[in-house]
């Protein structure tokens, strides 16, 4: 049998240094962590050589007096417990006790203080652990640590730190998550005697001082409350999506932390709002009560364990979801207008009015019948594209659903007689014939005659106030459509926001649960291990409101007999294994989400491809079916739009500098 040997100090003091020091930036965080435990409410962290030659923190919090300071660096000693059971409620930052004793044991680190009762300040240096001086020195109330030659008695150790500008990377990285985690505290950091940034105060003032202007200009703040859980922050758009997760964090009750539950849902809440391999910026603080998290799981404390971690990832879901789609808009063509749909009806009355010189006495009862001339047919948009269209049907049809809701305002408004009358008299036909239908001097074909120049009265008229909205200039490359609006000119992606049309009316159908059902001839066997079993037991009934007939069908093994219409061409192998995938989270997301790949993918082989080309009325058609406005991004996070100002051109072209 091997002996067992009792370790020396100095021996299991370098272990735990291993744990809890790893780099300069794992220093700089518990010794930052300790000084906002401190109460100070500014701090300065200065680094040389990417914090490997030193590092110097000063804060004004309340300091250390001298019968404590050998204390400190002691193992396993703490100001922040004392017993078992403030273990279930741990409001601070450094709680173990292994900062400064770990610290100074691979380093030379010298710690100044003064406190408020003390008359002069105190010091103690120390070199691989051991007190080398001790003694007084004057300075105001504050704490400085000053760490230096780094890992200097561990070669090993020192070999594996990477090049100082590295070091000084990580280090900045671990600034910026204290200084978003704490914006209430006033930070100044400096690497090389430059200053890299410097906080006042304010989570909006934090964020501006951490990052560049167009970086902060795309976040989108947050704060909402569910039960006794408050979640705010800011969220980035797609614009600013990175290539890495270098630009997240996440804040439990003032702890910057990393955990998987939180970043899954932020993932989840963007789906397909960014392009594929690229990261959202964001920044979530969330503060809960203090049973409800263990922060005591991890050697350095960068992860937590939750009570339910279900609801927080509930919490997370819906505060990024409801920021993101609150901030979501199309292009509304013509955007100028302050209440578009409202000016549009106001808009076309006064041109019916300016185009009237004749007023009609006719009852408002006649009103209903004579109208029916202006029914509009619901007719899908792929007959745009046959072989056999009409011009001027789809011109028609094109600016008619582009104003819908101006004809159905039309329809029973009082000031119509007014252009039946414009009609008429060019016509040579009296107002009274041609509302009494039942008229012997009306025949067949003068109704006939009416309701086409009645029709084409109208098209004219809603087609001078769509060329006032917008001009459609036409399609390159047919690929790219242009339009010219408000002092913009749009370069629209005919693909993308058709995608985008189709993927948002399949995604309506799923939400508003009116899902068709296709039964497979044979049905297909879900074979699972446990886990997967259970999984699909607590997802099943959103399964079968999305179309899924499911059932067990004996031993950990499923038979699907059924599949959504919409998806009835599904690879249901590729489906499950995709869900068994983000089993973590999907429990609670919506029906609509379970699929939303699989939508986005329909809507892509169903959508206008590039390369098709199209006359301006195709491209006015295409247009008008959007009634919500020309979606900015495809399914897929794809921009759909750009945009451009007079002013760009001028620039491209040299015309102003």
């Amino acid at each position: 049998m091997a002996k067992i040997n009792v370790l020396d100090s100095s021996v299991f003091n370098l272990i735990s240094a291993g744990e809890v020091v790893e780099r300069p930036a794992s220093v700089v965080k518990e010794l930052v962590e300790n000084s906002i435990d401190a109460g100070a409410t500014s701090i300065s962290v200065d680094i040389i050589d990417g914090g490997i030659s030193s590092i110097v923190i000063v804060d004004n919090g309340c300091g250390i007096d001298k019968e404590n300071m050998r204390l400190a660096f002691l193992p396993h000693a703490t100001s922040k417990l004392a017993k078992a059971e403030d273990l279930d409620n741990i409001a601070t930052l450094g709680f173990r006790g292994e900062a400064l004793a770990s610290v100074s044991a691979v380093a030379q680190v010298t710690m100044t203080s003064k406190t408020q009762d003390d008359e002069v300040g105190n010091f103690i240096t120390l070199s691989a652990g051991k007190i080398v001086e001790e003694g007084k020195r004057a300075i105001a109330q504050s704490t400085s640590i000053s760490v230096e030659n780094l890992f200097f008695n561990t070669p090993v150790r020192k070999k594996f730190l990477k090049k100082p500008k590295q070091e000084e990377a990580n280090v900045t990285a671990i600034m910026i998550q204290l200084a978003l985690a704490n914006p209430d505290i006033k930070f100044r950091y400096t690497a090389d005697n430059k200053t890299v940034f410097q906080t006042n105060g304010g989570l909006e003032e934090a964020v501006y001082a951490v990052y560049n202007n167009e970086l902060a200009n795309g976040l989108l703040p947050f704060d909402v409350t569910y039960d006794n859980y408050r979640i705010y922050g800011y969220t980035g758009n797609a614009s600013i999506a990175k290539h890495n997760r270098n630009y997240q964090t996440i804040i439990i009750n003032g702890r910057v932390i990393s955990n998987q539950t939180i970043s899954t849902a932020v993932s989840q809440a963007y789906g397909n709002r960014l392009m594929t391999r690229t990261f959202p910026v964001f920044v979530i603080n969330i503060i809960m009560p203090f049973d409800d998290v263990d922060v005591n799981v991890h050697p350095t404390k960068t992860d937590v364990r939750f009570a339910d971690s279900h609801k927080v990832f509930s919490c997370v879901y819906k505060a990024i979801l409801a920021t993101l789609a609150a901030q979501e808009q199309n292009l509304i063509l013509g955007s100028s207008k302050s209440d578009k749909n409202q000016t549009e009806v106001q808009v076309t009355q006064s041109v019916l009015e300016d185009k009237t010189d004749t007023y009609s006495t006719k009852p408002k009862e006649n009103t209903t019948a004579v109208s029916s001339n202006f029914e509009i047919q619901d007719k899908s948009l792929d007959a745009l594209f046959s072989d056999n269209k009409k011009v001027e049907e789809d011109r028609y049809k094109a600016l008619v659903e582009k104003q819908k809701k101006v004809v159905e305002e039309l329809k029973y408004n009082k000031d119509l007689p007014k252009m039946q009358s414009k009609v008429s008299d060019s016509m040579g036909i009296s107002p009274v014939i041609m509302a009494d239908k039942k008229a012997n001097t009306t025949s067949k074909s003068v109704e006939k005659k009416i309701e086409v120049a009645t029709k084409s009265s109208l098209l004219e008229m809603i087609d001078e106030q769509l060329e006032s909205e917008y001009k459609v200039i036409g399609q390159i490359f047919n690929t790219y459509l242009i339009i010219e609006s408000d002092g913009y000119v749009h370069f629209i992606d005919q693909h993308a926001c058709h995608e985008r049309l189709i993927y948002d009316k399949l995604l309506q159908e799923v939400n508003s649960n009116s899902v068709g059902v296709q039964y497979m001839l044979v049905p297909y066997v879900l074979d699972c291990n446990n886990a997967q079993y259970e999984y699909i037991c607590a997802i099943q009934d959103n399964l079968k409101d999305l179309g899924f007939d499911i059932e067990e069908f004996g031993g950990l093994s499923f038979k699907v007999n059924s599949v959504p219409h919409l998806l009835n061409d599904i690879n249901l192998a590729v489906f499950f294994d995709e869900l068994f995938a983000e089993k973590q989270s999907a429990v609670g997301l919506k029906n609509a989400d379970l699929i939303r790949d699989k939508l986005a993918q329909k809507a892509c082989k169903s959508a206008i491809k590039a390369g098709a080309q199209l006359d301006n009325n195709q491209i006015k058609t295409l247009l008008g079916s959007m009634k919500n406005g020309v979606p900015l991004q495809c399914p897929h996070g794809r921009p759909a739009v750009l945009s451009y100002t007079r002013r760009d051109f001028d620039k491209l072209f040299k015309r102003i500098i």
